[in-house]
């Protein structure tokens, strides 16, 4: 599927096709060189494969979390109605404040990377335990979004948290996207894509969810186990 695309490009350049031509374009700052063929086919893979799994937990973690506040899923469709019928575009995400919020609380409590490893590069202590340079660690990231120390109230879904005039959460506090040089390469496409997703979706269906958990699965990233029943009405 991606030779596809990289070939159909190439073949007619005016094609929609703006990661593709973007990867094609793209050139060493210092060298000049260009990525290889095979590199761009590798980064493509990158972005269908980290891009699909873990926005479509999101998503569906949103849509839940939205099906059991109504309230709140009409703020997003009040907000997003003022954009009209149209279909939205990256340059409509300012006007959608609320959404990114809903995303954010989506990301706080169902984070698909529940956990990332490191390397700790000095000696250090943890909570009063040693831990040497050249240790590989574990950052919990799902405990550290749901401990009371660091939230209020850190199972409830408030997407306010996340507003203006809040606190904004400390950089390694709020760690969906991991943090530091080896943070995730793609978070800001994963932002652009799962709050448009969100606000396409919710503006012309309402949704109600009909069990009362979220339960979850680990087999590589964090995602749900099993399906999400849910009503699904037009609006």
């Amino acid at each position: 599927m991606i030779e596809k695309a990289i070939s159909g490009y190439e073949a007619d350049p005016e094609r929609d096709c703006e990661l593709v031509r973007l990867l094609l374009a793209a050139r060493d700052p210092d060298t000049g060189q260009r990525l290889t063929r095979e590199e761009v086919v590798s980064d493509l893979a990158v972005f269908l494969i980290a891009g699909h799994d873990t926005t479509s937990t999101t998503l569906t973690y949103a849509l839940w979390a939205l099906g059991h506040h109504q309230e709140l899923q009409d703020r997003v469709v009040t907000e997003v109605s003022t954009l009209g019928d149209r279909s939205l575009t990256v340059d409509d995400v300012p006007a959608l404040p609320f959404t990114v919020q809903v995303v954010h609380e989506a990301l706080r409590l169902c984070p698909p990377a529940p956990a990332v490893a490191r390397v700790a590069t000095r000696d250090t202590v943890v909570d009063g335990f040693e831990v040497a340079a050249g240790t590989n660690i574990i950052v919990g990231i799902y405990a550290l979004h749901r401990d009371p120390a660091l939230w209020s109230a850190p199972e409830t879904f408030d997407p306010d948290r996340f507003g203006v005039g809040q606190t904004r959460p400390d950089r390694w506090q709020f760690l969906p996207f991991g943090a530091g040089a080896r943070s995730c390469i793609g978070d800001h496409f994963a932002m652009l894509e799962a709050t448009l997703g969100l606000a396409s979706l919710i503006r012309n269906r309402r949704i109600s969810s009909l069990e009362p958990d979220f339960p979850t699965a680990l087999p590589f990233t964090m995602t749900p186990d099993g399906p999400i029943p849910a009503r699904v009405e037009t609006r």
